[in-house]
């Protein structure tokens, strides 16, 4: 498997998430265990923006729900100029994003490792919902709903003068992306690695039109039990 070189970090967080809506939310990183969390953006503006009646979530480095830590887990994010943006634009429309993600229920065991890269330059990433009642969920270097590691989990994504878009449009209208993947109810024992690398390339998930669903992976893997519902225990409200 090839190896990408990614940019340096110049910010490194440990332990720093933002809850989305799983229901109860807990965060736990036990004793002996290793969160870290790195963000750095250069010239980047970030957005997230929810209007009237309507939720957009965003998270970066991530993890997010109901997260449960006993071994390693490390999530990396860097952006260099381009932009990142989520939107919830109707009533009652959801926009999820992440970017070195997990999501929904995650559990790191003892013995597990996880090892989630996302490195962008130059590159927009877009994720909306609009159309009232539309729901768009991204996630970059992903997982995604349950999401048990017990063994070595390695996700990268690495853009350069890229765009990548996801969006629902439409009443009810559904889309999901994910990139270096995985998605639906995830259980890694072995080794898993999943890379994805643009350059100069337009990745574009659209659900367009009342009660429609568009969902992509790159890198992949999904059993996400489609049509329809896109993995419950990320997105119920």
């Amino acid at each position: 498997m090839k190896k990408l070189a990614f940019l340096a970090l110049s910010a490194l967080a440990t332990a720093a998430m933002a809850v989305q809506p799983v229901s109860p939310g807990a965060i736990t990183i036990h004793s002996g265990a290793t969160s870290i969390q790195g963000v750095s953006i250069t010239g980047t503006p970030v957005v997230n923006t929810s209007n009237a009646a309507s939720d957009a979530l965003q998270n970066l480095a991530s993890n997010s729900g109901r997260v449960d830590i006993r071994g390693y887990s490390e999530q990396r994010a860097t952006t260099l100029r381009g932009s990142v943006n989520n939107e919830a634009l109707n009533r009652d429309d959801f926009a999820n994003q992440n970017i070195s993600s997990n999501a929904g229920i995650v559990d790191v065991g003892t013995k597990g490792y996880s090892l989630q890269q996302t490195s962008l330059t130059d590159s927009n990433v877009s994720n909306k919902a609009g159309g009232t009642r539309a729901t768009a969920i991204q996630n970059l270097a992903s997982n995604n709903d349950k999401v048990d590691i017990v063994g070595k989990s390695l996700q990268t994504v690495s853009a350069t003068n890229s765009s990548v878009s996801n969006e629902a449009s439409g009443h009810n209208a559904l889309a999901t992306q994910n990139l270096s993947s995985n998605f639906g109810k995830v259980m890694v024992a072995g080794l898993s690695d999943q890379t994805t690398s643009l350059s100069g390339a337009l990745v574009i998930n659209l659900a367009k039109g009342m009660n429609s669903h568009a969902a992509q992976n790159i890198a992949s893997n999904d059993a996400c039990n489609e049509p329809r519902d896109p993995c419950p225990g990320c997105n119920n409200r």
